[in-house]
This record gives C-alpha cells, structure tokens and sequence, in this order.
C-alpha cells in the first residue's frame, strides 16, 4: 500500500515538473489586497503544492493526536472494566465454594 501511494505522489510531482517546465511564462498572482508578480508560472505550481502537503500534513497530525488521545481514553477503561471484572469473579467464586466438590466429602 505504502509503494501505490508512493507511486501516485511520485506522478503527481512528476506532472507538476513537466506543466512548469512547459509553461514558463511570468504570471501575476493576485491575492485580495496582495499582488505578486511577475513570477514564473512553475514556481507559483510549486509554491501552491509545497502549501498542499503542508497543509495535508497538518490535518494529519492534528488527526494523530485525535486518535491516540482517544486510545489513551480507551485503555485506560478496558483496564478499569478489566479489574471490576476481576473482582466480580472474585467475588463470585468466594459465594459459590468449592466447585465439583461432593457435599458428603465437606461434613463431618
């Protein structure tokens, strides 16, 4: 799985080379209240994918977190249902006695 998404990432860099180097006309980038320019159009690609993964990489480390606070949250029950079933069986086998034992054998 990790060599097709490497694969995929791979082309898609691939691709973005390929249109900036073909396309190498200055451009102006206008944003809002900001103009920059002229700027050759494969650095503006390249620019906007570096900010792409950037960004990617920053929901996904904010969804890592997420998970392992969650497993943390989760563990910490399972082993408190864990010892609380514990001590029910405890409890149950110190009411039930001796188990398969015959009641003559304990008179006497």
């Amino acid at each position: 799985m990790n060599i097709l998404v490497l694969l995929v990432v791979f082309c898609f860099f691939a691709v973005l080379v390929v249109v900036g180097v073909l396309n190498s006309a200055d451009v102006t980038v206008n944003l809002w209240l900001w103009h920059i320019g002229p700027v050759p159009m494969g650095a503006v690609l390249v620019t906007a994918a570096i900010f792409g993964v950037a960004f990617t990489c920053t929901i996904g480390v904010l969804d890592g977190i997420k998970i392992r606070l969650t497993n943390r949250q989760l563990r910490k029950q399972l082993q408190r249902l864990e010892e609380e079933s514990d001590a029910l069986r405890l409890q149950l086998a110190r009411h039930q006695g001796p188990v398969g034992g015959h009641p003559s054998a304990t008179e006497g």
